[in-house]
């Protein structure tokens, strides 16, 4: 049951991933005139690398921003390609190091250039230029303030974007080019391109009506590749393929660990046997000094507890980056034995250490970084 949760799960990953996504919605497009490509967040380089075998042009320049140890060997096939990394999910001095390389580049590029711009989840963190005054300090309190408070996604970007020069449409308001295309894989709710990253790739010709006349401004083609709707339908087909009934796939992990983990459990307590499939991007509270872990492993293991005692429920929470919070497990696989230890488990969930109670019962998935960035899916089988 362990190995069907995961092949299930790889689904959903393999049907988002940036290099696939890209490479085929460029295609599509029919562009092969790109002057330069620009990539941000967890899943830059998979997405750049999708864009660079859709154009074909070997020195084509390239200037990725990443999350440390997200790069690609592949891309050391094509000769100028500029790998930038940085921390998340707190930002580090290496992510005003990308916001302040991505911005000169965006302002020297001519008036003339084409640009593809490729955005993904996490480049609130790993880009960032700030306003005057402001200082790294500030932003890694911030941003652990956020965290430690739980808000959703959406309200931390928001708060984000006040902050800096590059967010919410201002990089690209530097861009005096006459073509831009934008790719974007959403890991936010709604999936609008305003709030992913932070909107560091979003353009709006309105905002800039005042500054720049609509006959200097570039030609602008937005398209988003994937997104979590995407991820879960590939598990439905492949359920299909595995004569598997799909009772239940929703979007709806947009709540409190605590509160969505006794929701998604009585569905599957309560519902008829086959596959459960939930999307979104939970949020927890943080204690003063958390243990370790992530939001999935924090809500599995709060799952864990609903369907104690139960022979008949496996599940996998997971996110689709490979990587859970500041840990190297993607997620954890919990059954009705994992929450055998229920002092400890419980111990665990209030100092949001559930890393270290699913380590020891084997329970952490780990798969490293997956090349996409589609929020997190769980994935229920009732037998």
């Amino acid at each position: 049951m362990k190995q069907q949760l995961i092949d299930l799960w790889q689904q959903a990953v393999q049907a988002s991933l940036g290099e696939n996504s890209v490479y085929s919605a460029i295609k599509a497009q029919n562009i092969n005139d790109a002057d330069m490509i620009i990539a941000v967040g967890k899943a830059a380089a998979s997405m750049a690398l999708g864009a660079l075998k859709a154009i074909d042009k070997p020195n084509l320049e390239t200037l990725i921003a990443t999350k440390y140890g997200h790069g690609l060997a592949e891309l050391d096939a094509f000769k100028n390609v500029t790998l930038l990394e940085a921390a998340h999910p707190i930002p580090d001095q290496n992510s005003l190091n990308a916001g302040a390389a991505i911005l000169s580049k965006i302002k020297s590029l001519p008036k003339d250039s084409k640009l593809i711009f490729l955005v993904s989840g996490g480049a609130s963190s790993l880009v960032e230029h700030l306003s005057d005054g402001l200082t790294l300090d500030d932003l890694q309190i911030l941003n652990m303030n956020m965290m430690a408070d739980g808000l959703p996604i959406g309200e931390m970007n928001k708060k984000r974007r006040k902050i800096s020069k590059i967010k919410f449409g201002k990089l690209l308001s530097h861009f005096k080019g006459s073509k831009l295309d934008i790719f974007y894989i959403s890991d936010v709710e709604g999936d609008a391109l305003s709030t992913v990253g932070s909107g560091i790739g979003f353009y709006d010709a309105d905002l800039y009506a005042l500054s720049r006349p609509a006959d200097t401004q570039p030609k602008v083609n937005a398209i988003m590749v994937a997104g979590n709707k995407v991820a879960r339908q590939a598990v439905v087909v492949k359920a299909a393929q595995l004569a598997l009934n799909v009772v239940c796939n929703e979007e709806n992990l947009y709540d409190d660990i605590f509160s969505l983990a006794p929701k998604l459990c009585q569905t599957v307590l309560d519902g008829e046997k086959g596959l459960y499939i939930f999307g979104g991007e939970p949020t927890v509270n943080l204690p003063t000094n958390p243990g370790n872990g992530g939001r999935n492993q924090s809500l599995a293991l709060a799952m864990a507890e609903h369907i104690f005692g139960r022979d008949d429920i496996s599940i996998i929470v997971a996110g689709t980056d490979g990587t859970d919070g500041p840990t190297d497990a993607a997620g954890a696989i919990i059954d009705g034995n994992s929450f055998r230890d229920a002092d400890a488990a419980k111990d665990a969930l209030k100092r949001a250490d559930a890393g270290t109670y699913l380590k020891s019962i084997d329970a952490l998935y780990s798969c490293g970084p997956t090349g996409t960035n589609v929020m997190d899916v769980v994935i229920a089988i009732k037998r």
